[in-house]
């Protein structure tokens, strides 16, 4: 006797008798009961018509996938009805989020919620968004990289990474820009870059480090499976941006570095160089492609503190005619 494959039910058997006694046999499909329509109020049903609006879509493709992670979190409450969820609740979800992945991922559903709220009001949904107020946590900045732990990234990474650290460095851009650069970008004297989170197109004069160190690697021989990927793996692939979050700080690890920095950190410390320069935001800004100037006023608020601070003392020495130290 076979054997009915698991999950599949078997048909409705109907037996009736005929009337010369004969017994005849109908076979009718299974019964399978009508799904129940689903609530059309409940969380889930929000994320999923955010996800189907002419707002998301007009999000940048990256902005959108972050969203998508972070938003599954608020997804495991999804039979909750969208105008009954409350700050509280949002609270509780962060702080299983910070235990399970830490800060930086609990202020990532924090932004991402946040959207999702803004849109829900807008479209009637609720009257206040739940994320309304709910303040920053310590520990979930990424960190810019100091100088000399750059040089010494720079000196003691394999070539594939080194190269990531060099080019971070002189141009400022994010991850995703950093692995989407091609060699028809360059052409000897500048970079051109499309950000993919903001769609600036920025052209960046290269510094004559970086112009060096991008004409050899140009010109040196390509062993294995030639990329027009100016940034590579040891495949000769383009990396993936993810990829490359997860190997960087495994090498700074294995060269005694911390293992807290990362690929937006060299993006911080870009900024930091330019404000030690002597550069001011906006100039900073069109390196980096801010699309606001407080964000690069965050990254260089000690550098601007340090300078602004000397530059009073120097007024104070010739208010008092005090000479300047040698």
């Amino acid at each position: 006797m076979k054997s009915r494959p698991k999950g599949r039910k078997a048909p409705r058997i109907v037996r009736r008798t005929q009337a010369d006694g004969s017994v005849k046999e109908y076979r009718y499909a299974p019964y399978r009961p009508k799904p129940r329509a689903k609530p059309t109020d409940t969380i889930s049903a929000l994320i999923d018509q955010y996800r189907r609006s002419p707002e998301w879509d007009g999000l940048a493709e990256n902005t959108r996938k972050t969203y998508a992670v972070y938003l599954k979190w608020l997804d495991k409450v999804g039979h909750v009805r969208a105008a009954d969820v409350r700050r509280r609740d949002i609270l509780a979800l962060r702080d299983a989020i910070i235990k399970a992945s830490g800060p930086g991922a609990a202020q990532g559903f924090v932004r991402s919620s946040s959207a999702l709220f803004r849109w829900a009001v807008k479209r009637e949904w609720m009257e206040h968004s739940p994320v309304t107020q709910i303040e920053a946590i310590g520990g979930g900045e990424l960190r810019a990289w100091t100088t000399q732990e750059a040089d010494a990234a720079e000196r003691g990474l394999p070539e594939h990474l080194r190269r990531v650290v060099v080019l971070a460095r002189y141009t400022g851009q994010r991850r995703g820009d950093l692995c989407a650069m091609t060699w028809g970008t360059f052409d000897g004297e500048t970079i051109k870059v499309r950000q993919q989170k903001t769609g600036e197109d920025l052209v960046i004069p290269c510094h004559p480090i970086l112009r060096a160190e991008m004409l050899a690697w140009r010109d040196a021989p390509v062993a294995v499976l030639p990329s027009r990927a100016i940034l590579t793996n040891t495949l000769g692939r383009p990396w993936k941006p993810q990829h490359l979050s997860h190997e960087l700080p495994v090498a700074l690890v294995r060269i005694g570095l911390p293992s807290d920095l990362n690929v937006h950190g060299l993006r911080k410390l870009a900024a930091t160089e330019l404000a030690n320069a002597g550069c001011t935001t906006h100039e900073i800004a069109a390196i980096t492609g801010h699309r606001t100037l407080a964000m690069v006023q965050h990254y260089t608020r000690t550098v601007d503190q340090r300078r602004l601070a000397g530059a009073a003392i120097v007024r104070l020495q010739s208010r008092d005619k005090i000479p300047a130290a040698s």
